[in-house]
């Protein structure tokens, strides 16, 4: 039963016409089981077991030294530790050594290299920053092609899953274009851990990305680095070559820039050790694949309510956005690499480089562009109003009441 991302990876193989048994041979499945796959309309949700410990469990280290001695025999190992106690059957310890021969056999392996456009292999740097008078943690997100040892270099806030994603979007911008396949080593946003087989437990968010681009999930070899050694020379190289030249930068979005200026000129233009060719000169024959212009799912967004001042509030500080939507809310998509964009529905409306500090205002005076001439006159300064005054009530009183007051007031001539 499939139970994991594994299910879009066959899907796009089979999309691209693979046969049944190419798919299996792949991802060292039973063509059966493919077969029943490809039947089903999705995945099942993964559910980890609770399993017992393996009767071979106190006696793996003792093999695995074993091994590392030059004894690969597993006749002779199971001898070996059932006179110490083990009861179980010799076909348990050939399946546990069977990961473990290739890294034994080859400890001095040849250098694998790719075809044009074959593969690329992904990696995360980490890297520690002077950032307003304390430490900070940097992650350098690194992708370089196997065929032309390309490189593409980006730092960020974080590792998680979305900006693992945009990373991907914006190399394969970078390259124009993306590789058949790209190798991993186990990084949880990829690789949830494996089954009782020891294949992959792809992420099933990831897998779905990386079908709708058209690119193949691969997991280098547990035990075997080597088989990712492109990327991780790659950040090394980032780490001795770029590191030590970056004096000062004001944010996320400003070293940025300076990394995509140390790949145009020096990383991607040097003369590469191993190739003894130019980076950028062997990209020209990698023949990448076009990857899909409609966009995957939305990332993460935050939704805000845009105030008077046409700013809207993320993490401390402030982001204008056009005047028009004063009133509205609008979602704010962090990218997590110094830039912001802020979206109106699937209209982006605001791009922003992100604050390094806390409680700013980023502002674009061009969104305020308009105010005064949006009606074709300025509102008009509200003139005073005449009230008329009502007349005074007159009291009604009898003729006798006048007659009486008339003789007070007047002298008597008789």
């Amino acid at each position: 039963m499939i139970r994991n991302g594994e299910f879009y990876v066959l899907k796009h193989m089979k999309q691209q016409g693979m046969s049944t048994t190419q798919i299996a041979d792949e991802l060292g499945r039973d063509r059966k089981t493919i077969r029943k796959w490809l039947q089903e309309d999705g995945p099942k949700a993964y559910e980890r077991r609770k399993r017992e410990p393996s009767i071979l469990e106190p006696y793996k280290a003792y093999v695995l030294s074993r091994m590392e001695e030059g004894c690969l025999n597993a006749v002779i190992l199971h001898d070996e530790i059932k006179a110490n106690g083990y009861s179980g059957q010799i076909r348990l310890l050939r399946a546990f050594m069977e990961p473990y021969r290739p890294a034994v056999l080859s400890k001095a392996t040849e250098r694998y290299e790719t075809p044009p456009g074959k593969q690329a292999q992904v990696d995360w740097g980490h890297f520690k920053a002077d950032w307003h008078g304390g430490v900070k943690r940097l992650y350098a997100f690194v992708m370089v092609l196997g065929y032309s040892r390309a490189m593409y270099v980006e730092f960020t806030e974080d590792e998680r899953l979305d900006t693992l994603i945009g990373c991907h979007l914006r190399a394969m911008q970078y390259f124009g274009g993306r590789p058949e396949t790209i190798l991993y080593d186990n990084m949880k946003t990829v690789v949830q851990g494996q089954d009782e087989q020891g294949h992959p437990v792809w992420n099933e968010r990831f897998a779905r990305f990386a079908a709708h681009h058209g690119f193949l999930l691969r997991r280098c070899a547990p035990y075997r680095a080597r088989t990712k050694g492109k990327v991780e020379n790659g950040v090394g190289y980032v780490r001795k070559n770029f590191w030590p030249r970056i004096r000062t930068f004001t944010g996320l979005a400003d070293l940025n820039r300076q990394a995509r200026h140390w790949m145009d000129t020096v990383a991607n233009s040097r003369i590469h050790g191993t190739t003894h060719e130019m980076p950028t000169q062997r990209l020209l024959q990698e023949k990448l694949h076009r990857f899909n212009l409609i966009p995957f799912e939305e990332a993460e967004r935050h939704p805000r309510k845009v105030s008077a001042d046409t700013l809207v509030s993320y993490e401390a500080n402030r982001y204008s956005v056009p005047w028009r939507y004063v009133g509205q809310t609008v979602h704010v998509q962090d990218e997590r690499n110094g830039h912001l964009r802020i979206y109106a529905g699937s209209m982006c409306i605001a791009e922003h480089g992100k604050a390094a500090g806390r409680h700013q205002v980023v502002m674009n005076r061009q969104h305020l562009e308009g105010v005064r001439s949006a009606s074709g006159k300025p509102v008009s300064v509200p003139s005073p109003r005449l009230v008329p005054q009502e007349a005074p009530a007159v009291a009604q009183r009898e003729l006798s009441v006048y007659e009486q007051l008339l003789e007070e007031v007047v002298p008597s001539w008789s």
